[in-house]
Order: C-alpha cells, then structure tokens, then sequence
C-alpha cells in the first residue's frame, strides 16, 4: 500500500503467494494473462492489519531505520543484505546473521546526508566490500 500526501491510500492486492509477483518479473513491463488464484472479496470477507513486529523481523526496523537516516544509508542496508544473503544461501552465516550484519555495516558507515549518485555507487561499492570482508 502507498499513502499519498492528501490521506488517500492505493493498494496492490493479490493471493498470499509469489506467483504473479515472479511472473511480473519475467515479463516486465508487460502483464501476461495468468491462471493463478484470485482474491474473491466477497468470500475474503474482510482483512486484517496489525502494526509490523520489528523484534521478530529485524530486517524490517533496520529498512525503517535506513528509511529515517536516508543519505547513504539505504545504499549501505541494500548492498550489504545482498551480500549476507548471499553468504547465508552459501551456507557461510545463518539466517539471523543477516540483520546483525545489516546493522553493524550501518553503524560503521559514515553517511552522506545529500549524496550525489557517485557517492551512492561509492557507498553500495564500500557496503559490499565491508561485508565480504567482516
């Protein structure tokens, strides 16, 4: 969902599933047709929300946290996730060792507050190295 600055909110709805979300990306920017399940609203009947639990998922307070700091620090929370995920699917950390080593890479970084697209790339480039490295 996205909120506009007027209050009034959009949302992408679909099954709780990956299919079409995957299929998007094998095709985009087309939308091929697909006989994957479809959200039936009046058997839905209503839907739920609760506040986000950042304890048990830690990736999700850090993407709030890079979000907040802004600068440089979204390109470092990126490259580094990709980087531990990386590693954790090469059986090199384990799962909970990806947002320890989100945090910690931010936390070292020194951002920039109003970085130009060199210091983006610069920031990315220094995140992947660090987190290769530690």
């Amino acid at each position: 969902m996205v909120e506009f600055v007027d209050g009034s909110v959009k949302a992408q709805l679909g099954m709780p599933d990956m299919k079409i979300p995957i299929q998007y990306a094998l095709t985009y920017p087309s939308r091929a047709a697909s006989k994957f399940s479809r959200v039936h609203f009046p058997t839905l009947g209503e839907m739920t929300f609760y506040e986000p639990d950042t304890e048990r998922f830690p990736c999700l307070r850090l993407a709030y946290e890079a979000l907040k700091a802004g600068g440089t620090i979204p390109a470092v929370m990126n490259a580094t996730n990709e980087i531990a995920v990386s590693k954790f699917l090469a059986g090199k950390i384990s799962f909970m060792d990806i947002p320890r080593m989100i945090g910690y890479a931010m936390e070292k970084h020194s951002s920039s507050a109003n970085p130009s697209i060199d210091t983006i790339v610069e920031a990315d480039r220094w995140a992947r190295e660090f987190t290769l490295n530690n």
